[in-house]
């Protein structure tokens, strides 16, 4: 296997690729009826390992581009500045390179200061002290086997339930009249996500997203993977539900909705790598898909062999996606001579006698070497000038 630049850049173009695919079938609600989420987070996973394993396979056909691709990296190669004084010429690869990492120290550095900030209110907000919530809470936790202790914070700030942390979660919840179901939905809602592991998912792609900040791609990634993990964590809850369950879950998050339009603003950090919200987008296509989904899909035993065929396409597709890698292809810039053929004979050829009991041998009037023994074939028949 072998790692080029060229063969990163086409890891790009193919990871835009993948994020493509993933847009189209998420869009296809049909799909995710048909053959659940699964496949679509598995295309997300390939997306990813399609990024980082920027390597040309065994089978990797190189194709070598003459104009358009040389053309480019001479533009970018090309000097733009000259400093005498430094002896440091500047090009326009440069000037890429050097906005590319001060764009990824911008937005780590805006990451840390978010968290700092909200690490604060975490520890400034004192937890709920509302006895149905933390029975709840605590009746969770302990179905779920786990020994994690969870801080619940509810207040007026909050516009949608949220939840925030990576190993001591704490929830947010907001300040509105609840009922006792409505609270284990929201609840249950977020604690799937903590475990589900969706906070560390959310922080890997804002850290891609931070690298790749110049990518439209992966930001539109960025929006749809919320929605997946959303997607993912509904399902999960409600596959055993029946229809009267499922409508109760849902009424849920339409009152959140409501609650959440009347509001004039909602906390910025909400947005923050590694917060998971029940209501992540405005946009009523995706929450109609939510609502859509929760009611039609049902667990089917046949589900893994009805879905190979998706499968087989995915992996297909990765395959492919290693056939060929493009490189530019230059033009030899340096003309080597050809040597030249001539016969000799007595009637074209002759030598001529030097000093040092060698001859100078010309054929066709031209001087060819130097020859020194003429008594073989076939300088012995040459004539002597």
């Amino acid at each position: 296997m072998v790692i080029t630049a060229f063969s990163f850049i086409m890891s790009i173009f193919w990871f835009n690729i993948f994020i493509i695919v993933i847009i189209l079938m998420r869009k296809r609600t049909s799909i995710i009826v048909n053959f659940n989420i699964i496949p679509l987070l598995l295309l997300v996973l390939v997306c990813f390992l399609r990024l980082f394993c920027f390597f040309e396979m065994p089978y990797t056909l190189v194709v070598p581009s003459e104009s358009i691709f040389p053309q480019v990296i001479d533009c970018l190669t090309s000097p733009i500045l000259q400093l005498n004084i430094l002896n440091i010429s500047i090009c326009l690869l440069n000037v890429f390179t050097s906005v590319w990492v001060i764009g990824i120290i911008y937005f780590l550095n805006r990451y840390i200061v978010h968290s700092i900030c909200i690490n604060k209110a975490i520890c400034r907000d004192e937890g709920t002290n509302n006895s149905q919530i933390l029975a709840c809470m605590n009746e969770l936790i302990d179905s779920s086997g786990k020994h994690t202790k969870v801080k619940v914070i509810q207040n007026k700030a909050i516009t949608i339930p949220m939840i925030i942390g990576f190993f001591q979660p704490t929830i947010y919840l907001p300040d509105i009249p609840l009922t006792e179901k409505e609270i284990k939905n929201i609840l249950l809602h977020e604690w799937t996500h903590f475990l589900n592991k969706d906070s560390w998912v959310k922080l890997f792609i804002y850290l891609i997203s931070a690298v790749f900040w110049w990518n439209p791609f992966v930001h539109i990634l960025s929006e749809n993977l919320n929605h997946i993990l959303e997607v993912r964590c509904d399902l999960k809850l409600t596959y055993k539900m029946n229809e009267a369950q499922r409508v109760e879950y849902l009424e849920t998050i339409k009152k959140i909705i409501k609650y959440k339009v009347n509001l004039v603003s909602t906390p910025q950090y909400t947005k923050l790598a590694g917060i998971s919200a029940l209501i992540s987008t405005n946009n009523m296509k995706k929450i109609s898909q939510r609502f859509y989904l929760v009611l039609n899909v049902k667990y089917k035993k046949n589900q893994i062999i009805t879905s190979i065929p998706l499968y087989l396409m995915i992996l297909l597709l990765t395959l492919f996606s290693y056939m060929f890698v493009l490189q530019p292809s230059y033009e030899p810039t340096t003309t080597y001579n050809k040597p030249e053929i001539y016969e000799i004979t007595p009637e074209n050829a002759y030598l001529k006698p030097n000093n040092n009991n060698t001859y100078d041998l010309y054929a066709d009037g031209k001087y060819r070497a130097i020859v020194d023994n003429i008594n073989v074939e076939p300088f012995s028949s040459l004539p002597i000038k």
